[in-house]
């Protein structure tokens, strides 16, 4: 199972430069345990914190209180935080309670849907590159 797990292209570039531009990202998953398994291969905690895994909080998606309760553990408002998503419906329900919801297409498109919410999706060129490895 564990080498069905790949970056999406260009989704890595893209977790580097919020990272880099000081952008606080979450996951927001429903996996089960197998999580670990996915950031063992991954290692997405470079980029996020694996805080809110329904196998952990006992909630999911799109349940409107497991939305809140990331809301209450942030401490934020909900139009300060961008949720992002593949579902439509957990996107609707990201909205339902005030978030802004982003579906996710593809990555030129999650490109252009941040910018335009004034999100700074560049890296420093020095820096930037797609695959750690090939660096």
């Amino acid at each position: 199972m564990r080498r069905r797990y790949s970056y999406i292209e260009g989704v890595e570039g893209l977790l580097h430069a919020l990272k880099e531009n000081n952008y606080e990202m979450h996951a927001f998953t429903n996996y089960p345990i197998w999580y670990e398994m996915i950031e063992d291969k991954l290692k997405l905690s470079t980029y996020l914190s694996w805080s809110f895994c329904s196998c952990i909080t006992g909630k999911r998606k799109p349940e409107p209180d497991f939305y809140l309760e990331v809301l209450r553990h942030l401490d934020v408002e909900p139009a300060s935080c961008i949720f992002i998503d593949d579902r439509m419906k957990n996107v609707e329900a990201a909205i339902d309670v005030g978030i802004v919801g982003v579906h996710f297409k593809d990555v030129n498109l999650l490109h252009q849907d941040l910018s335009r919410l004034g999100i700074d999706v560049s890296a420093n060129e020095c820096n930037r590159h797609e695959d750690p490895a090939k660096a």
